[in-house]
């Protein structure tokens, strides 16, 4: 399930009041982007019940940080 605008710019919002501006751990950039498709840990594993996590990209060197779902407060089903 993909992201709606909204829940990428709930994320983008959190991550703002926690870290002035987000910056990359890699670079320094303070260009990440909230990405629409989460990733699943353990896809392959049906009984898995890993929380799926929000990407977030730099844009500048492509590193990519992840970040829980249930920590977030996003309802993703």
């Amino acid at each position: 399930m993909p992201l709606t605008r909204e829940q990428q710019q709930a994320v983008a919002n959190h991550l703002k009041s926690r870290a002035q501006p987000p910056k990359c751990q890699v670079c320094g950039a303070a260009n990440m982007v909230v990405q629409e498709h989460l990733t699943h840990p353990n896809a392959a594993d049906p009984e898995s019940t890993a929380d799926p996590l929000v990407n977030v990209v730099c844009n500048y060197c492509g590193h990519v940080l992840h970040f829980s779902t249930s920590v977030l407060g996003l309802a993703v089903d």
